[in-house]
């Protein structure tokens, strides 16, 4: 794969979040051939030519219909681009306006991810080299200009072998804090298919977020096609579930240690629910996973988080800081998932009767666990 050299990290130094907020999903968008010139010409060509093949054989859309303009909010619209293309709108209705002091980016499109999770595997060449055009992109345009900002780096998950050779490309660089992964994978995240994958990351220090996600080249649900999009849109989280059960009970994290995970853009609350059922089953059938080092619940702490957009809006309020807790206090983390229209503010994004200390966590402190950082305040 052709190498192209753009901008350097320069003095790039380690984040520091002292008193504001850590937001781990915020999504820029390089359409309109923002990141053409980190292609090689053979694929620049290839993609002009042939387009990109994906699961459902559609090229710029999913399987159902989204919402007009892309769910992008109204005045996230720059002059000329794409919501989430321009540094200075990040900067003044993000960055400035709700005191974010490490923001992390979530390219989802159009990376060799979304727009070809298929092509991973029948073309791995193109999708890594789209992962590769967009992570040099963000890299230079957004990152090393705005220290606050900082990327999970989108590889091809189902592609190990390119997937390694892009951590081992770019994720010393100190603009990259995570790696990027989508929800819905070829296989269980706990198959043998990703043991090289979790092996490099942990060389690489770097933990994973997994956003939720569309095509994955099977059906949506266990049972098949939905008919509806609300159907669709409801049922998204079954992929977060499945893969939760799939690391646990493999013994992934047995075998990773080290290995920590983020589901991204999946609420919370249901999680706790799937726990306490792993953990009944867990007890009458042990002896079927005799090797579990732990109980099921035990990984949570260590291993697995979870953000918190779109928020969970219980009708008692007081039942959203309980569902949390049940879930691990410590291991959720705050997401406005801007610029979409249903980004959610830091500072309404809880109900009054929110705890402080358990806001204060999922704003800021366990963000500084998940990422590694030094803890000033």
């Amino acid at each position: 794969m052709t190498t192209i050299e753009h901008a350097t990290p320069g003095t790039l130094s380690a984040p520091v979040v002292d008193t504001g907020v850590i937001d781990v999903d915020i999504h820029p968008v390089p359409r309109d051939g923002l990141i053409n010139g980190y292609l090689p010409k053979k694929w620049r060509d290839h993609i002009r030519e042939y387009g990109v093949r994906t699961t459902n054989g559609l090229q710029f859309i999913g399987e159902y219909p989204q919402m007009y303009g892309g769910a992008m909010r109204a005045d996230s619209w720059p002059d000329s681009g794409y919501p989430g293309s321009d540094l200075g709108l990040i900067q003044k209705q993000l960055l400035d306006l709700h005191d974010v002091q490490l923001g992390v980016l979530q390219c989802l499109a159009p990376g060799g991810q979304t727009l070809n999770p298929a092509s991973q595997a029948l073309n791995p060449e193109l999708g890594a080299a789209l992962c590769s055009a967009i992570n040099d992109w963000q890299l230079e345009h957004l990152v090393y200009p705005e220290p606050r900002l900082r990327a999970a780096i989108p590889v091809t998950l189902d592609c190990p072998e390119f997937a390694i050779k892009e951590i081992e490309r770019v994720g010393s660089d100190p603009g990259v804090v995570s790696i990027l992964g989508l929800s819905k994978t070829l296989e269980p995240l706990g198959s043998r298919r990703y043991w090289p994958l979790y092996e490099a990351a942990i060389e690489a220090g770097l933990p994973f977020q997994f956003h939720l996600s569309t095509g994955g080249g099977h059906a949506n649900t266990g049972t098949g096609w939905t008919s509806y999009h609300t159907e669709y849109h409801v049922g998204h989280v079954q992929s977060f579930q499945s893969q939760v059960l799939s690391l646990i009970l493999t013994g992934t994290f047995d075998r990773f240690p080290e290995l920590k995970i983020m589901f991204v853009e999946g609420n919370v609350v249901h999680f706790a629910s799937l726990l306490q059922r792993l953990e009944y089953h867990w007890k009458t059938l042990r002896s079927e996973v005799a090797d579990l080092q732990r109980k099921p619940s035990e990984y949570i702490q260590d291993h697995i988080w979870a953000s918190t957009q779109p928020i969970d809006e219980p009708d008692n309020p007081a039942h959203l800081a309980e569902m949390i807790e049940e879930f691990c206090a410590d291991n959720v983390l705050y997401a406005s998932d801007y610029p979409h229209f249903d980004f959610d503010s830091p500072e309404t994004v809880f109900p009054p009767s929110f705890p402080k200390d358990l806001r204060d966590k999922v704003l800021r402190t366990n963000g500084q666990k998940f990422f590694g950082l030094e803890v000033t305040g």
